[in-house]
């Protein structure tokens, strides 16, 4: 950090946040990144209470926005997907703790479109469902 850049949980001249901030949760852990004119924007991750990372995603605006990706306690990947300004979006993937993929679909104005697939364990389609664009 150079002399020029504030300390790490800092506010403006207007009382907002601004710069590097670490905020915590309900759970006992932290959200780490950047506020600009009082707003969540760049790259966020949320840190447990024993120190592991279990989410990383962009922010724009104060809002979600852009690939998310959420993490078990173990490490294995939980989900992964994009919003655009808060609202769901493009597609979507769930795994299970062994890694499998469970199910995978696409997020439209933050409904389910298209088709969205379940897997069985061993990656064969379980079933599939068809969703109605959004009005």
């Amino acid at each position: 950090m150079s002399t020029e850049d504030p300390p790490p949980n800092a506010t403006d001249e207007q009382g907002r946040r601004t710069g590097l901030w670490e905020d915590p949760d309900e759970h006992g852990g932290v959200m780490r990144g950047e506020y600009l004119d009082g707003e969540r924007v760049g790259t966020w991750r949320h840190i447990s209470a024993r120190g592991q990372l279990r989410a990383e995603g962009g922010y724009a605006g104060g809002e979600l926005h852009g690939t998310w990706t959420w993490w078990r306690t173990d490490g294995s990947k939980l989900q992964e997907g994009a919003f655009d300004r808060g609202e769901r979006t493009g597609l979507w993937r769930r795994w299970s703790a062994a890694g499998a993929l469970l199910d995978e679909g696409e997020y439209q104005g933050e409904k389910r479109v298209g088709t969205w697939v379940t897997y069985h364990p061993d990656g064969s389609v379980k079933a599939t469902k068809n969703h109605r664009p959004p009005a």
